[in-house]
């Protein structure tokens, strides 16, 4: 079928084709408010690439965004489309390869390592959400997708497309610069525009509020159940308490590998570290004053989701963070369910918050939103910001 696409979005599909005909390659950043449509630009753009018979990558940045994208491409291009991720065992990565390496997928979607797809000949790289961290393999070979993307874009004389909502300060600046082409998308595609509320949760706490969810929120909530339409909730953490300390000596308990605050799990009674791994039982001993005085504090989504549970008891609630989806195509097990609307409310880590796209969802909320302006990198705010644009955008995608 042949996409129609407004005014704004056929512009900059039309410079996106002119530059792709050229026959040069490049770089070009489509940068688009959440919810203006960039996916009909870019799958009108690869139309044109596949009729003219060269390979096309598309990656999104977290494995949670690949069943819906990988659905619809598969409606649109069928057997033509290759799957690359690290949720495929060895044996349906090497057959995604070979579909690649013998020409009978022109289309190759996943995560980073899609970009190694074996095309012979490139036409388009696609990066969806580019300003993504995931992008950087942080284990050997050490190297960012979108580096081998223009690598790969430089060699075939193919066009690299970076598309987001919340550029990165990198792609902006050499956008803004004149060394990639530019192309905006100033307005959604529906008439639906998120209205955003802060609450500030310190005269909550005065008033008396001991959960983290405001009075807003809990009314928004209510409403929304009401009226049989769906809610994402937003908290960048996961586990029960985010943190253990003794209220004796002020000792946090650590990992001894790594010497970041170990987050307690209320699953398996144990405090893990996130970065290696190491565990142990859960506590109450403080291994640094010897007294029975180690008090669990911060609140992860297992806790949230039990305090939401005790909130909302008629309410069906669904977690999603990567403790809960370990399991192979739990992911799309899990967000087919929400779509078809057999939960009202999804709860998870940032990855509820890019790039999905549900008709029934009304409203969303972002649990203790400051804390993530404080995580342990210079990059936080940008990351913070990112995070809340992108959340806010899965809100009120619908006709």
């Amino acid at each position: 079928d042949r996409i129609n696409l407004p005014e704004e979005q056929q512009m900059a599909y039309e410079n996106l084709l002119a530059q792709y005909r050229k026959g040069k390659g490049g770089v070009s950043l489509l940068y688009g408010v959440t919810g203006s449509g960039k996916t009909l630009v870019f799958l009108r753009l690869i139309d044109e690439v596949c009729a003219s018979g060269r390979g096309v990558i598309v990656m999104v940045p977290e494995i949670s965004l690949t069943p819906q994208t990988i659905a619809i491409f598969h409606r649109r291009y069928g057997r033509s489309v290759a799957v690359f991720h690290s949720g495929l065992s060895l044996g349906q990565r090497m057959d995604e390869w070979k579909r690649v390496k013998n020409g009978e997928a022109l289309i190759a979607v996943g995560t980073r390592s899609a970009v190694f797809a074996p095309f012979s000949d490139i036409g388009l790289i696609i990066l969806d959400e580019e300003q993504e961290s995931t992008y950087k393999s942080e284990s050997s070979p050490r190297y960012h997708a979108r580096d081998v993307a223009k690598f790969r874009c430089a060699y075939h004389k193919a066009l690299l497309l970076l598309c987001s909502a919340t550029p990165s300060v990198e792609s902006c600046y050499l956008a803004k610069a004149g060394r990639y082409s530019l192309n905006v998308l100033a307005s959604r595609y529906g008439q639906a525009e998120p209205e955003v509320t802060v609450a500030d949760m310190n005269e909550e706490t005065q008033a008396g509020n001991t959960t983290v969810f405001s009075r807003v929120l809990r009314s928004a909530l209510e409403e929304n159940l009401e009226r049989k339409e769906q809610s994402i909730l937003l908290l960048n953490r996961r586990g029960y308490h985010t943190f253990a300390s003794c209220t004796s000596c002020g000792h946090v308990i650590t990992c001894p590998h790594c010497s970041i605050s170990m987050t307690y799990h209320a699953a398996n009674h144990r405090l893990m570290c996130y970065y290696c791994g190491y565990s142990i039982p859960f506590t109450e001993r403080c291994p640094e004053c010897g007294e029975n005085t180690v008090r669990y504090s911060g609140l992860g989504t297992q806790r949230a989701e039990e305090q939401l549970g005790a909130l909302f008891p008629q309410a069906r609630i669904l977690r999603l963070d990567t403790d809960s989806t370990m399991s192979r195509f739990s992911y799309e097990k899990k967000l087919n369910l929400f779509k078809q609307g057999q939960y009202d409310i999804m709860i998870g880590t940032q990855m509820v918050a890019k790039g999905l796209d549900f008709e029934n969802v009304t409203l969303v909320g972002v649990l203790s939103a400051d804390q993530s302006l404080y995580g342990d990198d210079f990059r936080g705010s940008e990351r913070a910001f990112d995070l809340f644009t992108q959340v806010v955008g899965r809100s009120g995608r619908g006709k």
